[in-house]
């Protein structure tokens, strides 16, 4: 059996570690989670309403289109980044659909700051 170093989904194992943390919390605590990931995600939708925005799906951050918005994904990075918006350009997750999206992790935002992030990301576009 040939041996393997890593998860290509989950690194050194902190999907398991979050799991089992979950498990002990109980279905309140992981409801209350979920409720708030929920609220930040529902917020950054309105934030970037009528933009070129992949949402989330059950996950912590979601994409915004870089060449929909006319700019490559490094240099919508760079013009987020000046508005003080960190977004990974997703250049290295792949060769034909990733590389033209900035990923945006919205899951340890609080909404106050994510409240700013429409005029923040329309600034950086303009």
């Amino acid at each position: 059996m040939p041996k393997r170093d890593a998860n290509g989904v989950v690194i050194s194992g902190f999907g398991q570690i979050g799991a089992a943390a979950a498990l002990e919390l109980g279905d309140d605590d992981v409801r209350l989670a979920v409720a708030e990931w929920e609220r930040r995600h529902q917020e950054l939708l309105r934030q970037c309403e009528g933009l070129p925005l992949v949402p989330a799906h059950g996950g912590w951050s979601a994409l915004i289109d870089a060449e929909a918005c006319d700019l490559d994904a490094p240099a919508l990075s760079e013009r987020l980044l000046d508005q003080k918006v960190a977004a990974t350009p997703m250049t290295a997750w792949g060769e034909t659909v990733a590389p033209r999206h900035v990923r945006l992790v919205f899951s340890n935002e609080p909404i106050e700051r994510l409240s700013l992030l429409g005029e923040r990301l329309r600034a950086a576009l303009a």
